[in-house]
């Protein structure tokens, strides 16, 4: 087993999507004890312990890589590894990781399961109390979701100084519209101020948690404390300008305004401010200025499709028509499949789409946009119990007062993060979905050296679990895991021989043939690689590939006593009966049972040597008199060769051995018919009708034995 250097980095450990890549961890001392335990295990011979060792080195390993791909924001690919990971241990912190990914996928339900699971094996695992929190919070049960946050803290007092965790338990609070609760967040708040010192970004919080509770004067209130502690705090002006304008019923006021250009003078680059300005202005009719702070929100946050959606809207409004199908089509792409987005705001975009192709006479697509149109608009007047309003008149695509409502502008303020969806655990992640991770470039180095760690890991466990499979026999569990094995690093020591070898063993010819010719790629004088790629071949009845690949074997080859017969066959198949005579000559200089001697009559007759067929099943009966088969092959050669009364006297001897064998009765019968004896034959045919009703008759030059069966036979590498 590979053993990480003392400088490696270990996987990160995330109890949240926002959780930072650390260049520490306690996950890297256990693995390296695991690794130590499996090399132990794999040096005593105990295939069994190497086994189990290797599994729990397996368990420790995906689950970090599932870290990884969570930080990454490849959600499938985490929920996947941490699936798998279970596989071979199945830890409650698992089902918690698994859970915390199936929150930020938003399957809510999926994600309350995994954090019961993880509790009914460990009753007192805080995590999976604050998991479950979030899980009632995305549920909007927010009365449960504060009692599993207050148990967790119970559990653990340590959570005392987590903001999220506190945050969460005021918020929820709030959430239950409970007088007594509101009381109780504010002392969640205080006790936060009391952890970790008051300060302007906490301000903010409270300010967002009493706005989300629908209580706008405190969160003005605490929005200018937080201005009151540090003017420059992060987001304070634009939220406290956000909360006046909502109180404001959305009417821009220069207090308003004046809040928003004092967030952008702080922070120029800011997203939420630059488009919430452009959005007025828009409103207003100020293209210039509107453009101009949407095009900035566009470059800070590439994902967003609103500052598209809105410059598209103005450059409709000055008729510049080409401008805004761009636009427009720009904000759909980024939309996608969340279309349900700021109340169905998309299906502005798809209004003047519509009209925008159909006055350019592209009617076919403009329908398709118009429909889609009314489609939305239906699914915005459904969402009416939301109480939320249009963002725009639906008139001509000027713009009518600005309007922002609460739940639209939460929509906005939500991190733009699309996640991956390919569930492929094996996959490198793509540049694409590693740029919405919010990594930095430093962190993202860190990823991809732990990544690569847990790549060479992974390959040798999985190797090494499956070396001990196929000694036990297990050789269908092995090539399952030596194909996860060349999933995760395709550069391990002879994994594709020993994959093709399991492959093998496990008649799985088609990835026996993979892996084997690989495997002989890399060392072509590798004789039993050789021989069992070629009996994959036989198998797989690729005949000339067969042929092909026995051949440097040479005489050693010809006369091995399962090679050397697949190789004359496959000559014979392939229509080479001198090459094949060749093969098979050599390999009848070597003593061989009664059985195989059957075969090498049968394959004589296929080759049309007649006279060597008979010697050889002759020679198989003085081996073992009562050999079934051994006559009537022989009567079957003398048939071909035109010898009747041997022939006749091979089927008799046959039927003395199995009186019943309907093929031997046939064929005697048949011979009867060419020595002119109808009634003799007459008499066989109805014997052979009269107790094997519905037998067809046997074909003169019957077909080998079925290369799979002969295949599957026990090769011994030479």
């Amino acid at each position: 087993m590979l053993v990480p250097s003392a400088t490696a980095q270990a996987p990160p450990r995330a109890t949240t999507a926002h959780s930072k890549v650390q260049t520490a961890n306690p996950a890297e001392t256990e693995l390296r004890k695991r690794l130590e335990a499996a090399q132990a295990a794999q040096r005593s011979g105990n295939t069994a312990a190497a086994a189990e060792a290797n599994k729990r080195v397996i368990a420790l390993a995906l689950r970090e890589m599932g870290q990884l791909r969570l930080l990454e924001t490849a959600l499938p690919q985490a929920a996947e590894l941490y699936r798998r990971s279970l596989d071979f241990e199945d830890l409650p912190d698992t089902h918690v990781d698994l859970a915390i990914t199936e929150l930020q996928a938003n399957r809510v339900d999926e994600a309350l399961a995994e954090s019961d699971k993880a509790l009914a094996a460990d009753p007192g695992n805080a995590r999976a109390y604050t998991v479950r929190a979030r899980g009632w919070i995305e549920k909007q049960e927010y009365a449960k979701a504060a009692e599993a946050l207050t148990r967790a803290l119970q559990l653990d007092p340590a959570y005392e100084s987590d903001v999220e965790t506190m945050y969460s338990l005021g918020m929820c609070f709030l959430q239950t519209k409970d007088p007594g609760d509101k009381a109780k967040a504010a002392a969640v708040f205080e006790r936060m101020v009391r952890a970790k010192g008051d300060s302007g970004s906490l301000h903010v919080l409270f300010g967002r948690a009493y706005r989300d509770a629908d209580d706008m004067p405190a969160a003005i209130r605490e929005f200018e404390r937080a201005i009151a502690l540090d003017t420059r705090t992060p987001h304070a002006h634009y939220f406290l300008g956000l909360a006046r304008l909502a109180v404001n019923e959305w009417r821009p006021t220069p207090e308003v305004r004046s809040e928003f250009a004092k967030e952008l003078e702080y922070f120029p680059k800011d997203y939420l401010a630059n488009y919430l300005t452009g959005f007025l202005a828009s409103g207003d009719r100020d293209y210039a200025v509107s453009d101009r702070y949407l095009k900035i929100a566009a470059g800070v946050n590439p994902a967003g499709p609103e500052p598209w959606l809105y410059m598209g809207l103005n450059a409709y409004a000055q008729n510049d028509m080409k401008r805004a199908e761009e636009c427009f089509r720009k904000a759909v792409i980024l939309t996608g499949s969340d279309e349900a987005r700021s109340n169905y705001q998309i299906r502005r975009a798809y209004v003047d789409l519509g009209r925008i192709l159909m006055n350019s006479g592209r009617t076919e697509e403009s329908e398709v946009f118009l429909a889609k149109a009314r489609e939305l608009q239906k699914k915005t007047m459904e969402l009416t119990q939301q109480n939320v309003a249009s963002m725009m008149t639906e008139s001509g695509g000027a713009m009518g007062a600005a309007v922002m409502p609460v739940q639209a502008q939460k929509d906005v303020e939500a991190a733009f993060l699309a996640p991956s969806t390919n569930a492929d655990p094996f996959a490198h992640i793509d540049a694409s979905v590693m740029a919405r991770s919010n990594l930095t470039k430093e962190q993202r180095g860190i990823a991809d050296s732990q990544e690569n760690l847990l790549r060479e890991v992974l390959g040798l466990g999985f190797n090494d679990l499956a070396t001990s499979e196929a000694v036990s026999g297990e050789y269908l569990a092995a090539l399952g895991h030596y194909q996860e094995a060349e999933h995760w690093n395709v550069h391990v020591p002879e994994l594709a021989k020993n994959l093709g070898m399991s492959a093998f063993r496990a008649q799985n010819y088609p990835e026996a043939i993979r892996g084997l010719t690989q495997a002989l790629q890399a060392k072509p004088a590798d004789r039993a690689v050789r021989a069992n790629l070629g009996m994959a071949y036989f198998a797989s009845e690729k005949f000339a590939d067969a042929a092909k690949t026995f051949s440097p074997l040479g005489i050693d080859g010809m006369r091995d006593s399962t090679v050397g017969y697949a190789w004359a066959s496959s000559l014979a198949r392939s229509n080479e009966p001198e090459k094949a005579s060749a093969v098979l000559t050599e390999f009848e200089k070597t003593n061989r049972s009664s059985s195989i001697l059957l075969l090498v009559g049968r394959l004589w007759i296929e080759i049309g040597d007649y006279a060597r067929s008979v010697n050889a099943l002759h020679a198989a009966l003085q081996s073992d008199p009562t050999l079934a088969k051994a006559h009537y092959f022989a009567g079957q050669a003398y048939t071909l060769w035109a010898h009747w009364p041997e022939a006749a006297a091979e089927f008799k001897d046959e039927l003395a051995i199995v009186p019943d064998d309907p093929e031997a009765l046939y064929s005697l019968g048949f011979v009867y018919l060419q020595q002119s004896k109808v009634d003799e034959a007459a008499g066989i045919f109805e014997q052979v009708c009269r107790i094997f009703v519905g037998y067809a008759g046997a074909p003169a030059n019957p077909s080998a034995p079925s290369p799979r069966k002969i295949a599957s036979k026990r090769f011994p590498p030479r």
